[in-house]
C-alpha cells in the first residue's frame, strides 16, 4: 500500500518535471537588447519598444518615436499598425459576441429566432473573430517591420575601428 502512494508521488513529480521542461524549452522569457538599436517587446497590452535605455509603451510614445525620424515608410508602417490594431480589436469583440449569441440561439428553442439563424450567427462570429485575430497579427508585424527598418537605417554605425594584434583598421560605411 505504501509503495503505490510513493509511485503515484513519483509519477506526479515526473509529470511536473516534464511540463516544466517543456515550458523552459518553448518559453522565451528573455529578449536580447542591442545597444543603440530599437527592440520590440511583445506584450499583451500595450506593446513596448525599448530604445536608448528607455521603455516606450503605447501609441503616443510610438508616434513620438517614429515621427522624429521623418521617414515616410516607418510612419506608414506605424499608421498601418494603428489601423489594424483598432479594426482587429473591434472585429474580435464583435465576433466573440456573435459567436456566443449564435451558440445560445442555435442550441435552444427561441420563439423569435430559428436554429438556422443561430448557426449563421455562429459561422459569422467565427469568421469575424478569426479576421480580427489576423488583423491583430498584421498590426504586430507592421510594428516589427517598423523597428527593423529603423534599426537598418538609423541604428547601424557609420564608421568603425578594428584593432587586431598587429594593426588598426578604420572602416567607413558609405
Amino acid at each position: 500500500m505504501l509503495g503505490i502512494k510513493q509511485m503515484s508521488l513519483v509519477g506526479r513529480t515526473s509529470i511536473l518535471i516534464v511540463v516544466l521542461l517543456i515550458f523552459i524549452i518553448c518559453g522565451n522569457a528573455q529578449v536580447r537588447v542591442f545597444p543603440k538599436q530599437m527592440t520590440y517587446i511583445s506584450t499583451s497590452k500595450p506593446n513596448s519598444i525599448f530604445y536608448n535605455d528607455t521603455l516606450y509603451n503605447g501609441s503616443k510614445a510610438f508616434r513620438k518615436l517614429f515621427y522624429n525620424t521623418k521617414d515616410p515608410q516607418i510612419i506608414e508602417l506605424y499608421h498601418r499598425h494603428q489601423v489594424n490594431k483598432i479594426l482587429g480589436s473591434a472585429l474580435g469583440t464583435v465576433g466573440s459576441i456573435a459567436l456566443t449569441a449564435g451558440c445560445i440561439y442555435a442550441s435552444g428553442d427561441h420563439p423569435n429566432i430559428s436554429r438556422g439563424a443561430g448557426w449563421t450567427m455562429v459561422g459569422t462570429g467565427l469568421v469575424t473573430a478569426i479576421t480580427g485575430g489576423y488583423l491583430l497579427k498584421c498590426a504586430t508585424s507592421n510594428l516589427l517591420f517598423a523597428t527593423y527598418f529603423f534599426n537598418k537605417r538609423y541604428a547601424n554605425p557609420k564608421a568603425s575601428i578594428g584593432i587586431s594584434g598587429d594593426g588598426v583598421s578604420f572602416a567607413l560605411k558609405l
